[in-house]
Parts: structure tokens; sequence; C-alpha cells
């Protein structure tokens, strides 16, 4: 998801940027697909069925992302927890927002007597844990209650930290060979994961609740070394990565997104996407040249990516409690909700968060330790 820019690279990949819009509208219409039918009611439309592996393409994304923005700057002076501190200030505040939505909505089932409504017990847990992106332990079945979807930053975080403490200690190395090799390491035992959880349990459509974990460490595990990796090798391959369309890239993601598999074929094809095609749609897409006319359409799908992800699940539920129509009607008012929120979120509210915060940890950081540099605003990379 987004970096922020702490000491950040100031070289982007736009067309990172795109791809992970278009996924992120994968994952809204995996979501929307049984929209009235209830969390697992059978689903109406009959595509993007796979949405949920856009979350292994998200994590690819970060690892080669964070390693791009914030690599070479953690080996030379970016102190670890101004690191942590960035990351957390730029996740936060867009996944709190679609918590609040969710939290509200919850309280209110619970006070009008709702069938299905969360108790209270679970409403008054999950708030302090969920806004500080922790998982409320004491609720297996839903560990982030109001916003499901934010178990995957939560992961995302944490391999933030390991990242970031693992590239710190390896500072002073004299090469990069042993940063490699570690990645390597770590997305072979990631690796070993993913098959084991396509054996064990048919599929990756796991890590919302608190018995997932093994699944989605594994996920993030590959995914993110993954991505890393490749951008710390990206000299050597780059130059022979052929230059296609990014429409076509586009519609790649989504098309791959789509397909519904059962049984043998949806493990293969799960772990198929999340081991090569993720990691080749990065590689394709980061050499991809938008040109003049798809600039604007690249930074718009960057830009909506994050709060349409952070917000979409929420909205859904208060769609399908207080207009309780039929799916064609509900999946074009959620649509339309969830898009006009994510646009309000990325071009005005977050905006005016990552000025404000982006002041406030340059005041912290330059008060504590003068000579580290960091920046008065918050870019929404990939």
């Amino acid at each position: 998801m987004p970096i922020d820019a702490v000491g950040a690279n100031a070289h982007r990949y736009p067309t990172l940027d795109a791809l992970r819009g278009a996924a992120a509208f994968a994952v809204l219409f995996y979501h929307l697909r049984n929209i009235g039918a209830g969390h697992h009611g059978p689903a109406v439309l009959p595509i993007f069925a796979s949405g949920y592996l856009a979350v292994d393409l998200f994590f690819v994304l970060s690892g080669f992302v964070i390693s791009h923005a914030y690599g070479a700057r953690l080996r030379k002076s970016l102190p670890f927890r101004a690191f942590m501190t960035a990351r957390f200030v730029r996740l936060q505040p867009v996944i709190a927002i679609g918590t609040l939505i969710g939290f509200i909505l919850a309280l209110v089932q619970r006070l009008l007597g709702l069938e299905g409504a969360p108790g209270l017990f679970a409403i008054v847990t999950c708030l302090p844990a969920n806004l500080l992106m922790l998982p409320n332990v004491l609720m297996p079945s839903g560990i982030f209650l109001f916003n499901p979807p934010a178990w995957s930053l939560f992961y995302e975080l944490a391999a933030n930290a390991v990242y970031a403490f693992a590239v710190r200690r390896e500072a002073d190395s004299t090469n990069g060979m042993r940063e490699n090799l570690l990645l390597a390491a770590s997305c072979l035992a990631g690796f070993g994961g993913l098959v084991a959880s396509v054996l064990l349990v048919g599929d990756l459509d796991r890590g919302v609740a608190l018995g997932d974990w093994p699944v989605a460490l594994a996920r993030i595990i590959f995914s993110f070394t993954a991505g890393a990796l490749l951008h710390r090798t990206r000299h050597r391959w780059m130059k022979g990565v052929p230059r296609l369309p990014l429409p076509w890239l586009l519609i790649a993601c989504v098309a791959l997104l789509a397909p519904d598999f059962h049984g043998a074929p949806r493990a293969i094809y799960d772990l198929t996407f999340a081991t090569a095609l993720s990691p080749v749609l990065l590689m394709l897409t980061c050499v991809a040249q938008p040109g003049p006319r798809l600039q604007s359409a690249s930074a718009w799908l960057g830009m909506i990516s994050y709060p349409l992800y952070a917000v979409h699940a929420p909205i859904k539920h208060v769609i399908e409690t207080i207009l309780p129509l039929g799916f064609a009607p509900m999946l074009i008012v959620a649509t339309c909700s969830a898009v006009s929120i994510a646009w309000l979120i990325g071009t005005v509210i977050d905006p005016a968060l990552r000025h404000w915060l982006g002041n406030w940890q340059c005041r912290l950081y330059t008060t504590a330790d003068p000579h580290v540099a960091t920046t008065s605003s918050l870019s929404g990379g990939a």
C-alpha cells in the first residue's frame, strides 16, 4: 500500500500506482460480489472471484517500493523509530476512517437491536486495538471487526518493521550480498509456507481471522521479500523485460483477478498467482511508460487506491443495512459511494492529514535529533 516520505527516494514509479489502483478495484468488486447476501452468502456477480489475491500483489509492490524509497536511507542514517513512525502515521489515519465508519455502524446496530449486530464486548475491545492497527486477539473470528481488510495492513506494517530492523543491522556490511541472501532465504521460506497453505486449506483466501495467521504470514513473507529482492536486483533484469503498453498490463491485472476456480485448480491458481504472476506483473509494469495521455489516469488510480481499499468494506455493510434493495441497485450505490468517499479522502482529507502529520514529524525528529533529515509532507506512493 502507500508509502510515506521521511527520507524517501524522490524517484517514483507512476505505473506501479496505476497497477495498485487496478488491483484495488478488483478487491472492491470481489467484496461486492455477494452484496445483500451476507458475508458468506452466494456470489451474484460471476467475476472477480480471485480478487483476494490482489493482497499478494500489494505485498509485492510494498516490498519493491519500500526498498526503493527507504533502503539506502535506512542503511545510512534514517533511524528505525523515524521510519516506523512515518509508516504508522501514513497508514493509520486513512484506515482509521474506515474503522470508525464500521464502528458507528456496529454501535447503531447493537443499540437498535438489529439482527447480526456484534456484542458490546466485541465493540468495546475492538475499537482501541483496531485504531492502533492491531488485531483484537480477544475476538478470534473478527480481529478487525469494523474493517476486515485492515488485517493486511497489520501484516504489512509488521513486515516493514522486520525489514527496517534487518537493513539497519546490516548497515555496516561492506556489500549487499548478505542482505540479498537474507531476502532470498526469507522468500524461499515464504514459498514453502505458501505451498503448505494451499495443500492444507486449499486456497490463500485467509488472513481476516486469528487462526489464519500461518497463511497470512506465508503470504507477507514471500511477497514482501520477493518485492524487496526484485528491487535490489533490478539492474540485472530491467533491461531484459519487454516494454508493454500500460493499458494491456492493467487489463491483464484485472483479468487475472477475475477467474473462479474450485478444488485443486483453485489451489494451483492461487499458488501460481502469488509466486509467479504477481512478481511478473510488477516487473512488466515498473518498466512500462504511461505516456502523456495516461499520466493523469495513473495518478488518479494511485491516489484512490489506498482510500478505496481502506473504506470499501464498511461502506458495503452500511449500504446493506440501510438500503436492503436488490443486488443491482445495491451494487451501483455501494460502488459509487465507495469511489466517491475514497476520492474525497484521497484529494482532501488525506493530503491535509499528511501535511499536518508531516509537520509534526519534522518537529518531533528535529527536536530529538537535528541530524535526522525529514520532509514536511508525506507522498502517496505504492
